[in-house]
């Protein structure tokens, strides 16, 4: 049989028997003043006070300056209510108004830290964008409540939110993490007894515990590190000093879970071979499958190169096998240890000449060993006309803004060859310390031509040489040079003197070839003159010998006049 507390059946009894005797109604009759119930009210009956209404035939409720009454009739006082509602039946003035207000948890101190559990209180305000809110000061000290009540100025770092009841969240919690570090002791990378038993996680931890409070700024977290043959394990608020430079490398997890840092690392696979055994190791590394390595301990993977550049790969930290000349580790899974260091050519033309660029009379040059492994292998050529070759690395790059034509390949030595194959090469010499300029041999001076300003796009690549008149030296270069170009065609003894060809290296005529013309002139000049000089000198003899005798005459008239 169903059985009703007496706090219920009561009052029900009495509502029955009122109504039964006379059309009088009963209400709930009460202020929030006197009774903060008085407006937080579900309708649960026996709640709030009830009294009979004999005259009335109707229940009130109102909301004035955020103060609720209920009771019978009109309810005093109405003046300025913000919301009022009447009905006619028993204990209809029950239940929270207006119905949409908001409903927060609400209390202050060293208890409200923890999270709430009570039903959360409507709000004292009908505002539609009221919220709930959780301000944590400390571990002690946390307040909870409406924002629109104001009876609590938040700080930075309280906690907002919009839905009935969401303000409960605990404000502190204790955050455990999984603490170790390979370097000074086994099973923090892979638990030893694990080991092919398909779990997968770490158990020989210690535990760091740091507090987590509601809203703060600190981000608090448990870590894990891995790099090379080491992993770190620990809380963020106790990371090692040597990993604070690494602090993007670090996975992270905030799970509130205990030791949510635990999992072990997959098992790692490597490339494990050795050049004196088999030399797919080292020219056809892909051929080679990864294996899994045999230690549990073995997070990385290396390749080792030896002084007589064979080559050994595998599992774990590099050795220290005498003989070694470098070594390369890596720890991400699938065979790392599959890149093999690089060799590449390395001159410049400002240092080793033409021979760099045009790979004819390749001298002066050097082999690099790249620094970075299975780094690239670059020729590359400048806007002033330079080429120069070597391993990539941060000052010889192709992005570097003054590279006007740049390749870049895979595998050692393959930086070879004529460079860049699409500009016009041209002998480019004025003669000036520089007697190669006069005889030309071919792939001696021969350069890609500079990449000038405003040059026209529409116009043919060609080269120029010719007898400079005032220098008297000879000068060969390119035409897309426009300062160059104009000394040729003005300093030239005429303009068929300032030669142009559209040919590789075809500027290569003989310097006595260029100069043939000039002297030529030269020669035909001093001829002329010199019959000018003669012809004048018999002229002279002519005109004068009359004037002479006169002379002599007037001498001789003037002796004898004196005696």
């Amino acid at each position: 049989m169903l059985q009703l507390n007496h706090q219920v059946l009561l009052p029900l009894l009495l509502i029955l028997l009122l109504t039964g005797c006379s059309w009088a109604i009963v209400c709930y009759h009460c202020d929030s003043i006197a009774l903060p119930e008085c407006s937080q009210t579900l309708g649960e009956v026996g709640v709030l006070p009830y009294v009979e209404c004999p005259t009335e035939l109707t229940c009130a409720m109102s909301i004035v300056d955020s103060i609720t009454y209920r009771g019978c009739g009109a309810v005093t006082p109405t003046t300025g209510a913000t919301y009022s509602k009447s009905c006619s039946s028993n204990l209809c003035n029950a239940g929270v108004y207006p119905p949409g207000r908001l409903k927060c948890h609400h209390c202050a101190g060293e208890d409200c830290v923890a999270a709430r559990g009570a039903k959360p209180k409507p709000c004292r305000y009908h505002l539609e964008e009221d919220q709930c809110y959780t301000d944590v000061i400390s571990s002690s000290e946390a307040y909870r409540g409406c924002v629109s009540e104001q009876n609590h100025t938040l700080s930075s770092v309280a906690v907002l939110c919009d839905i009935n009841g969401c303000n409960e969240e605990p404000g502190a919690r204790m955050q455990i993490c999984a603490s170790c570090d390979s370097a000074t002791g086994r099973g923090c990378k892979m638990d030893l007894f694990q080991v092919n038993s398909g779990k997968c996680n770490v158990s020989l931890y210690e535990e760091c515990q740091q507090e987590v409070l509601l809203g703060e700024p600190e981000d608090k977290y448990c870590f894990s590190y891995r790099k090379l043959s080491r992993v770190v394990r620990g809380c963020s608020t106790q990371i090692p000093a040597d990993l604070e430079p690494h602090l993007d490398e670090l996975e992270k997890c905030r799970s509130s879970e205990s030791n949510c840092n635990a999992g072990c690392i997959p098992q790692q696979k490597c490339l494990t071979c050795d050049t004196l055994n088999q030399e797919l190791c080292r020219t056809n590394v892909s051929a080679i499958s990864s294996s899994t390595c045999g230690s549990a301990e073995a997070s990385d993977c290396f390749v080792c190169e030896y002084s007589d550049w064979s080559l050994q790969r595998g599992c774990g930290a590099a050795p220290n096998n005498p003989g070694i000349a470098r070594c390369y580790e890596c720890d991400e899974q699938g065979g790392c240890n599959n890149k093999t260091f690089t060799r590449c050519y390395r001159c410049s033309t400002d240092e080793a000449g033409a021979g760099c660029a045009n790979w004819e009379r390749p001298g002066s040059i050097y082999i690099e060993e790249c620094g970075d492994i299975a780094a690239p292998c670059l020729a590359l050529s400048y806007s002033n006309g330079t080429t120069e070759r070597g391993c990539q690395r941060k000052d010889l790059t192709c992005s570097s803004s003054q590279v006007a034509n740049c390749r870049s390949c895979e595998g050692s030595f393959c930086n070879k060859g004529a460079f860049p194959e699409e500009r016009l090469w041209c002998h480019q010499c004025n003669g000036t310390g520089n007697h190669d300029c006069e005889e030309i041999d071919r792939g001696q001076t021969a350069l890609p031509c500079a990449v000038h300003a405003n040059e026209p796009e529409d116009q043919a690549m060609a080269c120029l040489e010719y007898f400079d008149t005032h220098s008297q030296q000879i000068v060969r270069g390119c035409r897309s040079n426009p300062d160059l170009y104009y000394e040729c065609l003005l300093r030239s003894s005429h303009h068929d003197s300032c030669r142009i060809c559209h040919s590789q290296a075809c500027n290569n005529s003989p310097g006595k070839e260029l100069r043939a013309a000039y002297e030529l002139e030269t020669k035909a000049m001093a001829l002329l003159m010199a019959r000018s000089s003669s012809q004048s000198s018999h002229i002279l003899r002519i005109t004068a010998l009359p004037f002479i005798w006169l002379i002599f005459s007037i001498i001789i008239i003037l002796y004898l006049a004196s005696d």
